[in-house]
Order: structure tokens, then C-alpha cells, then sequence
């Protein structure tokens, strides 16, 4: 590579990024891949970083961080499965793709197969994890499912939940999210808070299902446990934000209810079944990202990200 200096982009402060430039790396490991970002998705989980609220691991104001849904081209390959000039889709696994060229572990990502511009091929990186959380429900066989949280994530678990096999799908979020559900299989949208909603839920439109789609705090999982129908199962999806969680123990142990996390550990695995899905469903990535801004706006995108409304659904990056 003849690249003599690079960008990237950091936290400065709370909400505030600047361009910093740097030296490209020398040389990676084996398992390795150098890749130049061509598109990166902004992520629920990347927010709390952004915001200050959570410090990464070395300290604040490291370049690159926080990005980690990302297409690019392999600049070079210390592993088998890939060779220079290969697109790819997947993780940066450090977290840290808010630049010129990363580094990322080659088991992370997957080729392309998607013919869809890079923005819309980053949605692949999230119906991945996704689809890690599908695998561990098993078939729904026609149960009760609620999304709460109806952003771009929760858009995406409709269309995933119906192809599992789900039967009455509902929506809960506080943000008017009718014109974003169209063409999805919600069956009904309840603009309310998850708390507003749990507590006013009868026995018999209990889910048997509830995927909790907002994560990062506390309140909203609490309310998936109290709303399940007795021996339901609620799925808290994405990284949580603190160690410890205080949560109803007592009252979901009573109505018999199973909670699950997922982590994705076969990337590659998890991304050859999102882009199967999205050759089938090119439709819905299109839906899913609204939003693309140059990388030299990743201060506007990320305030975007932070600020849900309808019409919004994902924030990409463009290179």
C-alpha cells in the first residue's frame, strides 16, 4: 500500500468529532484484513460512545471509534478467504472503522454477493445479528410477536419474525411510525411507551413473544418481561450499555418466562444468511436506509442517529 497518511475521525468531546489524520498501519496479522471504507452504518450501539456516556476500552478520543457496521475493499489480506480488491460486508472488530483503513479479523466479515450500492449493503451487518437472535428462537409456528422499538432494528425483526414463521406481529413505540412500517408485516402499530403499553395490556393480548429492540437502558426491558403471556419469551437485543440490570425477576419467574441475548460468533455464518435473505428481499434494505451523509457530516449523522423521527430509519455514512 502507498497511502503515506490517512483519515479518520474521533469524539473530541460529547457529540463533537474532528478529522484527525494518521499514519496507515505497516503490517496485520495473520487472520487479518487491511480494508479501505467505502460505507458504515451508524448503530444503536455506537451511540453511548458518541454521547460520552461510555468510554471504550484505552480511554476517550481514540481515532476510528466508534464505527463497526461496514462495507470496504480488502487493501490486503493476511487471511485465506480473501485477496486484495475483495468487497466485503461485516464488522470492524475493533470498533473502530471511523476511518480511512482498518483492520478488522477476517472472520468477521463475508464477500459481497449483494448487487446493491454499499450503503445499502451495510444493512447486511445488522440483519446478521438478527438473524443470530432468530436462530436461538427457533421457528415461531405462529406466536404472538411485539416489537418494542420500532426503529430501523425493529423494522427489520418484522420482516424477519414473518419469515420465521410468526403470526400476529404489533409495534410499540412512542414515535408515529406508520409511514416506516408500510409494506412490513406489522399487523398493528400502538404509539405509546413501552411502559404505557405493558401496563395496560390484558391477559388475553399477552405476546408470547417480545423482542425488546430499544435496549441500552433498563426500563424498557423491564416492561417485555412484565407484558409476556404466561411462558412467553422475551429477546433482549444489542449490546448492553451497563454491567448490571435491575429487573421484575420475580414477576417474570411467576409467568414462567424465558430471556434471550444473542452475540453473533460465526460472523461469517450470520452474514451468508442475511445476504441470502436480502438477494430474496432487495426491497427491504432500500426501505431501511433513508439517511446517507459524506463522512465529512459524521457529526450531523450521528445527532441524526441520536434523535429518532419518523421517516428516519438507518443512518449510513458514505465514503
Amino acid at each position: 500500500m502507498s497511502i503515506d497518511t490517512t483519515w479518520a475521525y474521533r469524539v473530541a468531546a460529547p457529540h463533537r468529532f474532528e478529522r484527525v489524520e494518521e499514519s496507515p498501519p505497516l503490517s496485520i496479522d495473520p487472520g487479518e484484513l487491511l480494508v479501505e471504507l467505502t460505507a458504515g452504518a451508524v448503530c444503536g450501539s455506537d451511540l453511548p460512545f458518541a454521547r460520552g456516556a461510555m468510554v471504550p476500552a484505552g480511554g476517550r478520543g481514540q481515532a476510528g471509534r466508534p464505527m463497526h457496521e461496514v462495507v470496504g475493499q480488502v487493501l490486503c489480506s493476511a487471511h485465506p478467504d480473501f485477496v486484495s480488491g475483495d468487497r466485503v460486508v461485516g464488522w470492524a472488530s475493533n470498533w473502530d472503522a471511523l476511518r480511512q483503513v482498518f483492520i478488522t479479523s477476517g472472520d468477521q466479515v463475508a464477500l459481497v454477493r449483494m448487487t446493491a450500492p454499499d450503503t445499502h449493503v451495510t444493512v447486511a451487518q445488522s440483519v446478521a445479528c438478527l438473524m443470530t437472535v432468530f436462530d436461538r428462537l427457533g421457528p415461531l409456528d405462529g406466536r404472538s410477536v411485539a416489537i418494542v422499538g420500532v426503529g430501523p432494528f425493529g423494522l427489520m425483526a418484522s420482516a424477519l419474525a414473518r419469515h420465521h414463521g410468526a403470526g400476529p406481529i404489533v409495534g410499540v413505540d412512542p414515535v408515529d411510525r406508520s409511514a416506516d412500517a408500510a409494506g412490513l408485516p406489522i399487523d398493528a402499530l400502538v404509539r405509546d411507551t413501552s411502559r404505557g403499553w405493558s401496563s395496560g395490556l390484558s391477559e388475553a393480548d399477552r405476546p408470547d413473544v417480545v423482542l425488546e429492540m430499544v435496549g441500552h437502558q433498563t426500563s424498557t426491558l423491564s416492561d417485555a418481561m412484565r407484558a409476556i403471556a404466561p411462558g412467553g419469551t422475551v429477546v433482549a437485543f444489542g449490546v448492553p450499555d451497563d454491567d448490571w440490570y435491575a429487573l421484575p425477576l420475580r414477576e417474570f419467574f411467576r409467568r414462567d418466562g424465558t430471556l434471550i441475548t444473542g452475540v453473533t460468533r460465526d460472523h461469517r455464518a450470520m452474514l451468508e444468511l442475511a445476504q441470502d435473505y436480502l438477494i430474496e428481499n432487495p426491497a427491504l434494505a432500500e426501505h431501511i436506509v433513508t439517511h446517507v451523509f459524506p463522512v465529512s457530516q459524521v457529526e450531523r449523522a450521528f445527532a441524526a442517529a441520536m434523535h429518532p423521527r419518523p421517516g428516519q430509519r438507518k443512518v449510513v455514512l458514505e465514503v
